[in-house]
């Protein structure tokens, strides 16, 4: 079963993610904002990073840049409240850094949903034809 982790300092709005995501499968981890992801991803296998963008102590940018800095084929989600919505400069800057998808509040649960499936593929095909692939 997949493992997901779901960081949002939303009490309410990260509860809404786990219950979806359980729904669907999956398993799921969680924190309240992005301070512990680095001691979390070393700790924890997981299949993807759904993130929130603003959250005190560490943002979505900075969760990018922890999963792309540490080498970990982890795809990354975000998810963005920001009244700019994709105008919003640091929605387009984690796409920039590696995000599989923004999305925006409210959510679209059935694009949710196909943005963790569809990235979750893709990174096990990734990881499957890297290692299949003599590296001289």
């Amino acid at each position: 079963m997949p493992k997901i982790l779901v960081i949002d300092d939303d009490k309410d709005f990260r509860h809404y993610l786990v219950t979806l995501l359980e729904r669907a499968g999956y398993e799921v981890l969680t924190l309240q904002d992005g301070g512990r992801a680095k001691f979390t991803l070393t700790a924890e296998r997981v299949d993807a990073v759904v993130t929130d963008l603003y959250m005190p102590n560490a943002d979505g940018i900075e969760i990018v840049n922890l999963v792309r800095q540490s080498a970990l084929a982890v795809p990354v989600i975000g998810i963005s409240g920001s009244g700019l919505g994709t105008r919003d400069p640091c929605v387009e800057a984690m796409k920039v850094l590696g995000a599989k998808a923004v999305l925006m509040k409210p959510l679209d649960v059935a694009a949710f949903l196909s943005a963790v499936g569809d990235a979750i593929q893709e990174a096990r095909q990734t990881h499957s034809s890297s290692r299949a692939t003599p590296q001289i």
